[in-house]
């Protein structure tokens, strides 16, 4: 089953929403990106301001201690990102918190005189960057601190966590030490960032789908012309007609207005060749009655008297000339059909000295022996025109033919070639009776014969195949005055080769 192309519409549309719908890909990509670090960042942030909050707390005197410790884990548990795992060990002991979220590895009970044995944590600050003393403002507070808040990562009953530690001796004792841990669950922070994600996906599908119905909308709108076209098209298609053109409505578009010109102009080159076809095909049956009713006479004529009579052998005389001049008409017809096939003409550099001189020879040896034909070269060498060597050799034949046919029995015809501005010229020049200078347009026509030429044998389809051969060839044909002042001079001129 053949598959029906897509409409012009989808193709629209997918060519929209494609590129739309990576767009919304890469923004989702990007976003989960930085929701990622921001989630991370800000995670950071609070575990490391929590384990600052508890480390001054339990480094406040001992009267405020007891009052400012219950108030901080409060503090922790309330805020816009609650924080419940902490612990808070001095030496082995827990002293408050989580008692399974243990101290460092590297933890000593006492003070080694090592200070900062990790790297304390820093945070980029866009706005300003606020002078600090290993993380705290007052100096004062930083001061009993061993090891400034840090980051690690650990486990919590198996589960993996990130944790801010800090490290300071205890107050009135310079040795002991307390460490002070605060911990998230890091499955929290994706569960966080998959939620989000989710929100995100879900709001570029919904601007994808209303987009997309915008833009079928939208094309549907600016694809009314066409269809308004279309309509105009299928209408004439039931109703077929060489005269049918398109009519561009007021709302059409500016780059449809072209394609309605071009196919109107399609359509009168149509109508204008199937009228011409028409009148062809008339003219060329009202030409092939006349042998054939002569024929059809003479045949007649035998069968009433018998070919022994005067009347029957006079008739066997006439009917070969019917049947030749039927002969020449469709041969003239085939001809002009031929001429006027432009598909498959291959235009290429030749040498038309050779070709003229070659038909000129060949239609001297033809004509009457009392009629003079000469051929002259003005160039000394080849003459390389543009053009096809076979369809060049009939169209200097075809007028060379008329040239001898239309002349008088002792007349003279000169075929000369030479270069004129650049174009290579074929003139054949004879001193018959010629072509009024106010028919020379007409015999052009096909069928068109003027009335001084009516006894002479002919078709009235010798230049119309002339002239159709010339354009074939991208050559130019036309009559004129004799050079002798008396006939006619048929010039053609071919485009020359570089």
């Amino acid at each position: 089953m053949r598959q029906l192309p897509p409409s012009l519409r989808l193709r629209l549309t997918g060519a929209v929403m494609m590129p739309l719908a990576a767009l919304v890909l890469l923004f989702g990509i990007i976003t989960a990106l930085v929701t990622h670090d921001t989630e991370a960042t800000t995670v950071d942030r609070v575990l490391i301001g929590s384990v600052r909050t508890l480390s001054l707390a339990y480094n406040s005197p001992p009267a405020d201690r007891d009052r400012l410790i219950p108030l901080a884990i409060h503090l922790l548990q309330r805020r816009a990102r609650p924080v419940v795992h902490f612990s808070v060990y001095r030496g082995t002991t827990l002293v408050a918190g989580d008692r399974a979220l243990f101290p460092p590895k590297d933890y000593r009970v006492t003070w080694d005189g090592v200070t900062d044995r990790h790297q304390p944590a820093t945070f980029t600050n866009a706005y300003r960057e606020t002078p600090m003393v290993r993380g705290y403002l007052d100096p004062a507070d930083a001061r009993q601190v061993t090891q400034a808040a840090y980051l690690r990562n650990g486990s919590l009953r198996g589960k993996p966590v990130r944790i801010a530690t800090e490290i300071r001796r205890a107050d009135g004792d310079n040795t002991a030490l307390i460490v002070i841990q605060v911990a998230d669950y890091v499955d929290d922070r994706a569960t966080y960032e998959r939620r989000f994600l989710g929100q995100v996906l879900l709001v570029g599908m919904a601007v994808l789908t209303v987009t997309g119905l915008l833009f079928w909308l939208a094309i549907h709108w600016g694809l009314r012309p066409l269809s308004e076209m279309t309509r105009q098209v299928d209408a004439a298609r039931r109703e077929a007609s060489p005269a049918f053109r398109l009519e561009a409505p007021d709302t059409a578009p500016t780059e449809m207005r072209p394609f309605i010109v071009a196919f109107n102009g399609l359509m009168a080159r149509l109508e204008r060749a199937t009228d011409s076809l028409r009148q062809f095909t008339s003219n060329a049956s009202h030409q092939m009655r006349t042998p054939l009713a002569v024929a059809r006479v003479h045949l007649d004529v035998l069968e009433r008297y018998g070919p022994n009579s005067p009347q029957g052998r006079a008739a066997l005389l006439d009917i070969p000339h019917a049947i030749d001049s039927l002969e020449q008409l469709l041969r003239q017809l085939i001809a002009l059909a031929r001429s006027e096939d432009q598909e498959g003409t291959q235009l290429q550099p030749f040498d038309l000295a050779e070709v003229v001189a070659t038909v000129t020879g060949d239609r001297a040896a033809q004509a009457p022996t009392e009629m003079d034909i000469s051929y002259e070269n003005s160039v000394d060498g080849p003459v390389m025109a543009i053009g096809q060597p076979t369809l060049a050799a009939e169209l200097v034949g075809n007028l060379l033919d008329n040239a001898i046919r239309y002349n008088r029995p002792d007349g003279a015809v000169a075929v000369h070639i030479g270069l004129e501005d650049r174009t290579c010229v074929v003139a054949i020049d004879d001193d018959g009776p010629g072509i009024p200078a106010a028919e020379r347009e007409k015999v052009w026509d096909r069928f068109y014969r003027i009335n001084s030429r009516s006894s002479a044998p002919g078709t009235g389809l010798g230049l119309p195949i002339a002239r159709a051969l010339a354009d074939r060839l991208g050559a130019q044909v036309e009559l004129t005055d004799g050079r002798t002042g008396q006939g006619l001079c048929a010039i053609i001129r071919f485009r020359a080769a570089a």
